[in-house]
């Protein structure tokens, strides 16, 4: 393909993915801010539970009913050893009157591990696309393309566009779309008919519902299955043809972000 063949067409699938990067950033902005409301610490008074399983843990901490705290602010409330003479301190601790073992002398409570272990760190989102386009430079047709969607089991939906779900993840959540090359990116079905565009789009935003590396695996064989029944090449996000180590070295850049983020 020419050039300006490749402008056009990369300025139409940027405008299909870049709708849904802002709907998916308004969202998660929306979640967290709901998440900051729910778990954010007070400011100058009580404290308020941050879910069901930290909130006996604070109220114990913030002073829900169990006593004061000791002079270092820390640890469960420790009553001071009254001096056995006005102005001479103990030399040392003694048990109390019940046999008690004084509370300097109890074992140090350990941290539980959910106060102890660090929050994960929060993935960064991150775009996965890939290009099909006709081998010759021609228009595909929307008869041909709905067929060869179908086949792959892609469903048709939100953005008026195809995608493929994860029934298994128990979301809603696409795993990756596929969308027109051409501006706005429409795929319906009910249009088929006159409808054509030279290539098609398949991109998937991480994290999402299924595993990063199957979700990859999944979105590289489509995309191969599609091109094989529709006359068309595979090519990365560099328009560069989609070889046997291109592949690998996708492959291995989402096994790298998985790992930083622990997914």
């Amino acid at each position: 393909m020419t050039p300006l063949q490749w402008a056009l067409l990369v300025v139409g699938a940027a405008a299909v993915i870049a709708i849904y990067l802002f709907t998916r950033r308004d969202r998660d902005r929306g979640h967290k801010k709901s998440s900051r409301r729910r778990h954010a610490p007070p400011i100058g008074g009580d404290a308020r539970p941050s879910g069901p399983a930290a909130g006996l843990d604070q109220l114990e901490m913030f002073g829900g009913g169990s006593g004061e705290f000791d002079e270092f602010g820390v640890g469960k409330p420790r009553k001071r050893v009254t001096p056995g003479m006005p102005g001479i301190p103990s030399a040392k601790p003694t048990a109390g009157a019940e046999g008690q073992v004084p509370p300097l002398l109890q074992s140090p409570a350990v941290p539980r591990a959910s106060e102890a272990a660090p929050s994960a760190p929060q993935p960064e989102d991150k775009l996965v696309t890939l290009l099909i386009a006709e081998r010759e430079g021609t228009a595909i047709f929307g008869p041909k393309i709905h067929a060869a969607l179908q086949r792959q089991a892609l469903v048709f939906g939100d953005r008026r566009i195809y995608h493929r779900y994860e029934p298994a993840a128990g979301s809603d959540e696409a795993v990756f779309s596929v969308a027109s090359l051409i501006k706005p990116g429409v795929l319906d079905p009910a249009e088929k008919q006159g409808f054509s565009t030279p290539g098609l789009t398949l991109f998937m935003i991480l994290p999402g519902p299924a595993k990063p590396q199957a979700a990859v695996a999944d979105m590289l064989a489509t995309a191969r299955a599609l091109a094989n029944e529709l006359n068309a090449e595979v090519y990365d996000s560099n328009r560069q043809p989609l070889s046997a180590e291109s592949e690998q070295a996708l492959t291995r850049e989402i096994d790298a972000w998985a790992r930083r983020y622990g997914l």
